[in-house]
């Protein structure tokens, strides 16, 4: 596995630019219900020395285990998703959120796009087109109209950000899109299961008091 040991270089939230870091420390945290198994590195900007928390994710594979690329987790830019959310999807976002931090605007936008497609293969879902496979989610009661609106916006800039067009994706409109595709994430597979289970316990509970 490839651990991230020295310097690094790192996006400083104080300092605003890419920052050479040095590791502290390390913990190996565990995988179970609160999410995957993934490195954890304490780190200190060598600019202005500020503290900088970086995650490794920990992949499976048929030989080996790898690491997958290190991110800064905290200071947090942009958010998280939910552990609910397949792993797939997870790395697809993960990647979106490391392009933002290395100030990859354009790569983003169409990280962000991979990330709704891999949603409706996930669901098995594929039509010709991402807008067709998101429309078919709402038909099949998954997604709501906001979110489907949601979606198409961002399947519209990852266009943007595939075409070259001579323009470049805006800061704004990248953290937007992250933070919208987060919000997407967490709706289909955090909040939609939670509140199934919530029900679930609710008519457990009338079964047994009735």
């Amino acid at each position: 596995m490839s651990f991230v040991v020295g310097p690094f270089v790192a996006l400083c939230d104080i300092c605003q630019k890419p920052c050479l870091a040095t590791v502290h420390g390390s913990y190996l945290e565990p995988d179970d219900e609160n999410g995957p198994e993934r490195y954890l590195r304490l780190a200190s900007c060598q600019e202005c020395g500020r503290g900088i928390l970086l995650t490794q994710g920990v992949e499976e594979t048929m030989d080996s285990r790898e690491l997958t690329p290190p991110a800064v987790a905290w200071p947090d830019t942009t958010g998280s998703v939910g552990a609910r959310v397949p792993a797939p999807l997870r790395r697809e976002y993960e990647q979106a959120r490391t392009c933002y931090q290395a100030r990859a605007y354009t790569a983003v936008a169409v990280m962000v796009r991979r990330t709704l497609e891999g949603v409706c293969a996930e669901e098995g879902v594929k039509r010709r087109t991402l807008r067709q496979s998101l429309d078919t989610l709402q038909e099949d009661g998954k997604i709501d109209k906001r979110l489907v609106e949601w979606a198409a916006e961002l399947r519209v800039l990852g266009n943007e950000g595939a075409h070259y067009t001579g323009s470049q994706v805006s800061p704004e409109d990248a953290r937007d899109a992250l933070n919208l595709a987060q919000a997407f994430l967490d709706y289909m597979y955090t909040f939609s299961t939670q509140f199934e289970e919530f029900k679930s316990r609710r008519a457990k509970r009338h079964r047994k008091e009735s």
